[in-house]
């Protein structure tokens, strides 16, 4: 019997796994090895931008708030400082840990992560003052990853990523997220 996601979309061909390697989230492992790549990017980039920043630096410019790797924090914060950057970072680096071990974020556990490991993953308590949530991650990585998909903005190395996905079996579940956005219960 398909699982509830499953009787929820669709039931042609291209929602159903061919390579018989898909988890139960029925996330294909190829499109698994995308969202990580585009979670390593935004973390390098995130990270060079907090660095090039002298700490507890206010961004206050508008313009530049709108900007990537700005947004991956939300546009209507209220002050922002550099150290909300690295928390960001700090936030997706917990994504790509249960992403590798194959897992699929959840939302609260990530919270929770970040709030017993405060000392390891400095200033995610910065990026939630600020108005910065996990859902809001982890919405920012779909869209990215669906723009990638589309060739609107390709944020990750394509050579590096192509390199990678032809070491792992195609499925037609391969760039469908509609089950990564019901496991994270996006819309």
């Amino acid at each position: 019997m398909p699982s509830p996601i499953m009787m929820d979309l669709e039931n042609d061909a291209e929602h159903y796994c061919t390579c018989s390697e898909c988890p139960e989230t029925q996330i294909s492992k190829r499109t698994t090895t995308r969202i990580m790549f585009g979670v390593l990017q935004a973390m390098q980039d995130l990270r060079y931008e907090a660095e090039r920043l002298d700490p507890n630096t206010v961004i206050d410019d508008v313009d530049l708030r709108c900007t990537y790797p700005y947004n991956w924090i939300p546009p209507d914060v209220g002050e922002l400082h550099r150290e909300a950057l690295i928390g960001a970072h700090n936030i997706l680096l917990v994504i790509y840990i249960i992403l590798q071990d194959g897992g699929v974020p959840d939302p609260q556990a990530i919270r929770e992560i970040c709030e017993k490991e405060e000392d390891q993953l400095q200033f995610t308590s910065d990026y939630i003052q600020c108005g910065g949530t996990v859902s809001y991650i982890l919405d920012e990585l779909t869209n990215q990853v669906e723009g990638d998909l589309r060739g609107d903005a390709y944020y990750v190395d394509s050579d590096e990523l192509e390199e990678a996905l032809e070491q792992i079996r195609p499925c037609a579940l391969d760039n469908n997220l509609n089950y990564w956005r019901a496991a994270l219960g996006l819309d």
